[in-house]
Order: structure tokens, then C-alpha cells, then sequence
């Protein structure tokens, strides 16, 4: 894949390409004749310029969603797993929320990361509920 179809560099494919094939970065500064220093800076941009767009990606499939509101801190997760079946019952797209109780709270506590903390929200995001009833967080 030629870079100019991507968000990475020509140089940033080919460090990663080499990171994924388990080379060390002194490996790789000695191949590309360069320093660790900089094939380290080089693999950071990278991942950096990867997660963006990742994030992107995901704010491009919450835009089609038809469910989406936002979860405040000092949330409960047990109140928000309410919230979700809640909101899609009463969007007028006819929206299924595809998890059992159980396993939406696993799936919310995947996607939140660190912005859950013992079972109550420390960090406000907001939450879409896609067309087929999966979950999506930003």
C-alpha cells in the first residue's frame, strides 16, 4: 500500500512493517542507517497519526448511528446500562440494543477504558447505538 493512501508516511510504514516482523529499534536505525532516537520518534508519530484516524473512523460511524447521547460523570454503570435500552426503546428508528444486560456492561466497560472507575463514569463521552443494535463510543 503506497503511503499516499494513508495518514503514515513511506518511512513510518516501513518502521512499523519492520516492528511487526519483531525487529528492535536498534535493529531497524541500523538497517535505515539512523539513529534509535529517531526510528523511536518515527514509530510514535506513527501510532499517533494510526489513532486519529482511528478515532476518525469512529466518529464517521457514530454520524450514521441513530441513537446517540451523551453520559456525564458521577454515572453509574448499572444506570447507564438502563440509559442505553432506554434510549434506543424510545428512538423512533426501532433500534435493538443486540446485548444482554451482562454483556453490555462488559461491552461499555471495553470500549470507556479508563473513563469508568469503579463502576461509575470520571470522564464524559458519549454513547451511539448503530443501526443493528451494536455500541459505540467517543
Amino acid at each position: 500500500m503506497a503511503a499516499i493512501n494513508t495518514t503514515l508516511t513511506e518511512r513510518q510504514m516501513q518502521v512499523l512493517r519492520l516492528r511487526n516482523d519483531g525487529c528492535s529499534q536498534e535493529r531497524i536505525a541500523a538497517k535505515l542507517g539512523t539513529t534509535k532516537q529517531n526510528i523511536s520518534a518515527i514509530e510514535k508519530t506513527a501510532r499517533k497519526n494510526i489513532e486519529q484516524a482511528e478515532n476518525t473512523l469512529e466518529f464517521v460511524k457514530m454520524l450514521g448511528a441513530p441513537v446517540w447521547f451523551k453520559v456525564v460523570v458521577g454515572t453509574g454503570l448499572d444506570d447507564l446500562v438502563g440509559m442505553v435500552y432506554s434510549k434506543a426503546d424510545a428512538s423512533d428508528a426501532d433500534v435493538h440494543v443486540r446485548y444482554d444486560g451482562i454483556a453490555l456492561a462488559s461491552r461499555i466497560r471495553e470500549l470507556t477504558g479508563r473513563r469508568i472507575r469503579h463502576r461509575v463514569v470520571v470522564v464524559d463521552f458519549e454513547i451511539a447505538i448503530t443501526g443493528n443494535g451494536d455500541i459505540l463510543v467517543r
